[in-house]
């Protein structure tokens, strides 16, 4: 844990100045003498609603993290709040890794550290992980096929928008497949350990048989713990896709409150769709949280329905409260857990 904390470090300061450089240059392009005027104008109460939203998704990702475990049979009981606790880290380590690679695994460690297995843990990540995307997914499919009036004001960027939904799609087909086929997939790893060359090197190195062991054995458990999401237990999946849709839902209404705030009367169904395409590209995007691209990227989009004068000031406390506020709360907890 010591060695991921110095490259956790190492990747927050990483993606901090990143997104610091990328703030900065569009704050020089767009603040004028009507940024200052706009600033004095923005009321407290939507900084503070901002803010409650925003702890508000903590709680509720908590508890959908609880409820996965729970639905997935997890026999250790697992508190709420260690249950946000652990999405906090998991999210800082989300943030500090590129591709967004260091989240799965910060996750299934923090439920280990709860008591649950790392087979059960890893199975709770993986449905976590598909119900976000499915959420994502169904969620640009309505804007694009659906709601095309949506699309209009930014036609030039409906391509890009088109082809992510398509790679998301692909994603979250290879998502399902892996908890379909959870089975077949500890089989062949069976038969894998089972090769002449890995048992002479099983058979010479006890340590390394007892690592193949152990990662037979939580594979196994994998494969039970998803083989609970079958006709019997399906229908309760609505309850944590409900908490999935919940919690973006939520996310996305940050930046609506914002610009209310700056006096700016935003397109809803606009605001959200090019937040769910950012969403959408974050995970390719190799650079620690996205840093760089997602401010550029906010500011392409946005400057469409936003004046400029407000732009920059905007994306600044967007990124805080949904990007710069968790980092850092996540930060705190995943030091902590070093001492």
């Amino acid at each position: 844990m010591s060695e991921r904390l110095t490259t956790g470090k190492r990747g927050f300061f990483i993606s901090l100045g990143l997104s610091l450089a990328a703030l900065v240059v569009v704050l020089i392009f767009t603040v004028d003498e009507h940024t200052i005027s706009s600033m004095l104008q923005l009321h407290p109460g939507y900084l503070a609603a901002a803010f409650f939203m925003v702890v508000l998704l903590w709680l509720v990702e908590g508890l959908r993290i609880k409820v996965l475990a729970w639905m997935l049979d997890c026999r250790q009981p697992l508190p709420w709040r260690q249950a946000v606790n652990v999405f906090l880290v998991s999210f800082f380590f989300s943030g500090v890794t590129p591709l967004a690679v260091g989240e799965m695994p910060a996750l299934v460690y923090g439920l280990t550290r709860r008591g649950i297995s790392a087979g059960k843990a890893a199975a709770v990540a993986l449905v976590r992980a598909f119900l976000t995307k499915c959420t994502s997914v169904l969620s640009a499919a309505f804007l694009l096929f659906m709601g095309g009036r949506f699309v209009t004001a930014g036609m030039p960027y409906f391509r890009l928008f088109r082809g992510v939904f398509w790679l998301a799609g692909v994603s979250l087909l290879l998502y399902l497949l892996l908890i379909c086929c959870a089975g077949h997939v500890v089989v062949a790893l069976n038969r894998l350990f089972g090769l002449p060359c890995l048992q002479k090197l099983c058979y010479r190195k006890p340590k390394v048989k007892k690592w193949f062991d152990g990662f037979c054995a939580e594979a196994g458990r994998f494969r039970e713990t998803v083989a609970h999401i079958n006709r019997r237990r399906l229908p309760l999946v609505l309850l944590p896709f409900f908490l999935t849709v919940l919690y973006w839902g939520l996310y996305y209404s940050v930046a609506p409150v914002l610009l209310a705030g700056f006096g700016v009367q935003a397109p809803f169904g606009t605001a959200v769709m090019w937040q769910i395409l950012i969403i959408l590209v974050l995970p390719y995007i190799p650079v620690p949280g996205g840093s760089g691209a997602v401010e550029f990227g906010l500011a392409t989009l946005f400057s469409s329905f936003v004046p400029a004068s407000v732009l920059g000031v905007f994306i600044v406390a967007w990124r805080f409260f949904t990007y710069y506020l968790t980092l850092i709360c996540g930060a705190v907890l995943a030091f902590r857990f070093k001492k």
